[in-house]
Order: C-alpha cells, then sequence, then structure tokens
C-alpha cells in the first residue's frame, strides 16, 4: 500500500469515527477528560471493528440501530458519556395556543377555598383554593398545597421554560426508541444544569431547588380551566393538568414526567414527524437565568424566534401588537415612554448576549407598512441608540409621521453568517428534521431515484431556499388534494423561486 493510500484510509477513519462520534455529548468533561474519554472510544470502535472483521463505519451502523448493544459495549469498557442534548426544542401549534392561553404574565387574583362537592373538575372534588386571571381560573387541591410551599402556582414565564424543557428531554431521550412515549426522567440537579445553574452552585443547594421544585409541581397539581377556548374552530371549556408527575422519596433519585392527553398526544406526533404547524424553540433562552430575573426578555425572545424568516429581517409587526403578543401588564402598554424603554433594553440585551452570532444587529422603524408611502427608519444598535433618550428618539418618530411609538412598526434584522465552505452542506437540526419529513412522503412514491440521490437534492433545495421557505413550500404542496411527491422532487422544487419581499408570501406564512 503505497504512502497515498494509507493516508486515504486514516482520513475515511477519521470521518467514521466523527459520524459517531457526534452522537455523543461529551461536554460534562472537562478538556483533559474529555480527550481521554474520546480517545478511549475510538479505540473501542477501532479495536470491536477489527475483532468483527467488519470496517468501522458498518460497525457504528449497526450500533445506532442497536443502541443496547452500544450501551453495553461503553458500560463494559467503563466509558462514560453525557446525557444528549438538543439545541432546539420543537413545539406543537395545538400546545402553543393552550400555553399562551393558560400561562398569564398578570399577578393571580386569590378567590379563596371552595367545596366541589358534587361537582369535578378533571377528577378533582373535595376542598380547592381557586386563583383567577384573565378568565382563567387555577385549581389547586388543599391537601396538594403544601407541594407549592402554600403559595400560588407558578404560571408565568417559569412555568413555560420548565413546560418547554420537559418537551426537550422528551425529544431527547425518545429520539432514538422505537416506541416513543410522551414522557421523561431526570435528577433534580440535572433539571437545574438545564435551568441555568452551574455545577458548582448546584454542589451547594440553595433556595432555588425550592423554587424550580415549585415550577415542576405547578405543571402537575394545577388543574386550569379555561371557558371558550377555540381550538380548530370549535369553542371548548378546558379543564386539565399539563402532566402527571412521579417524585422520588429521594430526591437524588430520578423524577419522571408523563404528559396527560391532549399534550402527549401531540407530543407523540412531535417525535413521529406528523404535525402539520409546529414551533422551534432554542434551549439557550431557558437556560437564560436572566431571563428569567426578568421575564420580559424571555418574552421578547420568543417573538424574535417566532417571527423569524428566510431572509435575515422578521415580518414588520405594529409595536403596540409586539407588546400585547407578549402580554406586558396594562400600566407598561398604557405608557409610551415605558414601552419605548422596555423595547430599548430587549433590543440592546438580543444586540449584546448570546454571542459570537448575536440574535440582532439592527431595526426598522416604519410609518404605515401597509401602505404605499410607507417609509422606514432603519436604525443599528449602535452606542448612539443606547444613550438615546425617549424625547430625542419621539423626535425621530414625528420626522416620518408617527406621534406614538405604539402605532409604529417594527422589524428586527439578524446579523449575516457567512458558511464556512466544508459546512456549507452540513445541515443543522431544523433542516435534518425537514429532510426527515420529506423522505418520510417520498419512501414508497418516489422510487425511480436511489434515495442517496434523494437526499442530496432535497439537502440542496432546503439549503438554497432556507428553512422557513421550504417547510412553507413542502406544507403547501403536501397538503393538497393530489399531493404528488414525485412532482414535488422533479417539477415544484426545481422550477421554484421564492420571493423574499412578497406580501402573498407574508400572507401564508402568517
Amino acid at each position: 500500500m503505497d504512502k497515498k493510500d494509507d493516508k486515504n484510509k486514516k482520513e475515511m477513519r477519521k470521518k467514521e469515527l466523527a459520524a459517531v462520534l457526534s452522537l455523543l455529548n461529551q461536554s460534562e468533561f472537562s478538556d483533559k477528560k474529555e480527550a481521554r474519554a474520546l480517545k478511549s472510544f475510538s479505540k473501542l470502535i477501532e479495536d470491536e471493528s477489527s475483532k468483527r472483521k467488519i470496517r468501522p463505519l458498518e460497525l457504528i451502523r449497526h450500533l445506532v440501530e442497536n443502541k443496547e448493544e452500544l450501551i453495553g459495549l461503553l458500560e463494559k469498557k467503563k466509558i462514560k458519556t453525557a446525557p444528549l442534548k438538543f439545541s432546539k426544542i420543537y413545539t406543537h401549534s395545538k400546545m402553543e395556543n393552550i400555553m399562551h392561553e393558560v400561562l398569564k404574565t398578570q399577578k393571580l387574583k386569590d378567590n379563596g377555598i371552595s367545596n366541589l362537592f358534587g361537582d369535578s373538575i378533571n377528577g378533582t372534588t373535595g376542598d380547592v383554593k381557586i386563583w383567577e386571571s384573565e378568565g382563567v381560573e387555577y385549581i389547586v387541591k388543599v391537601e396538594d398545597l403544601l407541594k407549592l410551599d402554600g403559595k400560588n402556582p407558578k404560571v408565568y414565564v417559569t412555568q413555560i421554560k420548565s413546560l418547554l424543557l420537559l418537551m426537550g428531554m422528551i425529544q431527547e431521550q425518545q429520539f432514538n426508541n422505537l416506541q416513543k412515549e410522551a414522557s421523561c426522567e431526570f435528577t433534580l440537579s440535572y433539571y437545574a444544569e438545564r435551568r441555568g445553574y452551574k455545577r458548582e452552585e448546584i454542589n451547594e443547594g440553595g433556595n432555588f431547588f425550592n423554587e424550580l421544585k415549585r415550577d415542576l409541581f405547578s405543571g402537575a397539581y394545577t388543574t386550569y380551566r379555561i371557558k371558550q377556548m377555540v381550538i380548530e374552530g370549535k369553542e371548548y371549556t378546558i379543564h386539565n393538568t399539563f402532566y402527571g408527575l412521579y417524585e422520588p422519596k429521594d430526591h437524588e433519585n430520578k423524577w419522571k414526567v408523563e404528559f396527560n392527553n391532549p399534550y402527549g398526544k401531540w407530543i407523540l406526533e412531535i417525535l413521529n414527524k406528523e404535525p402539520g404547524q409546529f414551533f422551534i424553540n432554542n434551549t439557550k433562552a431557558i437556560e437564560d437565568r436572566a431571563t428569567t430575573d426578568r421575564p420580559y426578555l424571555f418574552l421578547f425572545y420568543q417573538q424574535l424566534t417566532k417571527r423569524k424568516r428566510a431572509n435575515l429581517y422578521t415580518m414588520p409587526v405594529k409595536i403596540g401588537k409586539l407588546f400585547t403578543d407578549m402580554k406586558l401588564p396594562e400600566d407598561i402598554l398604557a405608557r409610551p415612554k415605558e414601552c419605548f424603554e422596555l423595547l430599548k433594553e430587549c433590543l440592546i440585551y438580543f444586540s449584546e448576549n448570546y454571542q459570537p452570532i448575536p440574535e440582532l444587529e439592527s431595526f426598522g422603524i416604519y410609518n404605515d407598512f401597509h401602505k404605499t408611502k410607507s417609509i422606514k427608519l432603519p436604525l443599528s444598535i449602535s452606542k448612539a441608540f443606547k444613550e438615546y433618550p425617549y424625547e430625542d428618539f419621539k423626535d425621530l418618530l414625528k420626522a416620518i409621521g408617527i406621534k406614538d411609538i405604539r402605532e409604529a412598526y417594527i422589524s428586527f434584522k439578524r446579523p449575516y453568517l457567512k458558511s464556512k465552505s466544508k459546512k456549507q452542506h452540513e445541515l443543522n437540526e431544523e433542516e435534518e428534521y425537514l429532510l426527515e419529513r420529506t423522505l418520510k412522503w417520498f419512501d414508497g412514491q418516489v422510487t425511480k431515484i436511489p434515495k442517496e440521490d434523494q437526499e442530496s437534492l432535497i439537502k440542496r433545495y432546503i439549503k438554497k431556499f432556507g428553512a422557513i421557505e421550504y417547510e412553507r413550500l413542502f406544507k403547501i404542496e403536501g397538503n393538497k388534494f393530489n399531493a404528488n411527491a414525485v412532482e414535488f422532487l422533479t417539477k415544484v422544487l426545481p422550477n421554484y423561486k421564492p420571493d423574499g419581499d412578497s406580501a402573498d408570501i407574508y400572507k401564508q406564512r402568517d
């Protein structure tokens, strides 16, 4: 074998090993421990493939399909792996709608203790404590109040974070399971880590554990009741808890969460890649404790991520509508100056944080986006802007015909990220999800084109159009009465020319 062949063989071996190493998250190790663990795992693959007289890539494919065997090999060689972590969490649109209606930013009104004698709410009878906020009742059995330290249930930003994290952990733990369940297990310390607490803080302990447990107990022991909830055009009265919680006697052991239906059913649709519409949430906002201490930052971040489009700009939205969607208190919404100060704080925070690529680079203000005489005021989040007083900003708005900041339209721009040549064709988690959904549709329909070529073509179009634009087109074509996978691949995709400024696209997407 000449030197060139030997070099190619080594390169191939590195690529093969990298394929499976990417499945294992070693982030809990320090650098030295991580290096030792990775070296041990690489040697395990090489030795085992040599023993079985197969190539490392064949062994890797076999172990991915036979997870128990892989775990057995790792335990035998005492190679420790950290839990799998996803950077994105997928949530069903119906689940998002319920959460938006149920989880309130306003203070809860204490309606005292009532007796549900002869009545039942979600199986709850007897003495209950009831709180209320904007048409939603939150009901806890008196006997369960100790779980909440005698306090009100948490139905605000920390509960949103907790629910998203639980759904994310379900996706991580059930990802490779043939029989998927809407449940997950975790230790309280691991849950705390995923909520942004450092290992040193967790080891020392503190009152934050009580608050985290109150989040978990709130989701399990609070029955919410909401009247006139519209789902798929039908009106319902809903009363339910989010999930069942199995609390260990020894809190060092694992807790278990099982989501109740219909949420469990919707989570399974996400796991099976079947929902017609879903949302993508980023785990870094869940772990960012600054957005827990200042909840409006988290609510603003949710608006940013949900309004992302294929290009770098979000669709303009009226600032008053943006704040209403954030469910801000009325005392802020009623004062233009406070709206400006809060908007400014949010813009600065997300332009400076979440590095190396910040969430925001600049923003645009419009006098009226829906009229032909729209005037745009592009503004970067510069040092000058950070020092801008409200009165000066108000003068800028007046210059383009805006009297009240709440009536102005705003769009946000993300920084341009230049792809590195080596990673140009790699897909992120969101794009991989679209690829899998497309291949699932093609299975059994597209038979004359090899699967490898199908995959290559789909990857190319996802990269060309962007994930959001590709998904929009995929939904339009896939939901047609006479949906044709072959036509989608051979005619629709090659001939499609997305128009990033098309008002029709905006309307369809919204």
